[in-house]
């Protein structure tokens, strides 16, 4: 499972230290990016969270107003995005051993 939040770089550092110092965000996968990478107009922090239901809920939480849960085809290409550059950076570290 998958959530995307846009979190204003004015409150990110207290939203980023919230979700690496709780027990269960911090055991999942947790992607931060320049918004603007995505087209954002927003001076804002790009959060990528995979993990378990109960991950996405307490992020919800922690996250409360201090940031945008991104949805629909928005969150679908930020998604999109994301992949395709984990992908080609391991193809690239990937050909360092061949």
């Amino acid at each position: 499972m998958d959530a995307v939040y846009f979190i204003p770089k004015d409150k990110f550092q207290d939203v980023e230290n919230a979700l690496l110092k709780d027990d269960v965000l911090s055991r999942q996968s947790l992607t931060f990016r320049n918004a603007a990478i995505f087209g954002s107009k927003e001076d804002a922090v790009c959060v990528k969270i995979s993990g378990s239901e109960e991950a996405m809920d307490k992020a919800k939480e922690l996250i409360g107003d201090n940031g945008k849960l991104v949805e629909g085809k928005e969150k679908e290409k930020i998604l999109k995005q994301i992949t395709e550059e984990e992908d080609a950076v391991a193809q690239g570290f990937g050909s360092i051993f061949e």
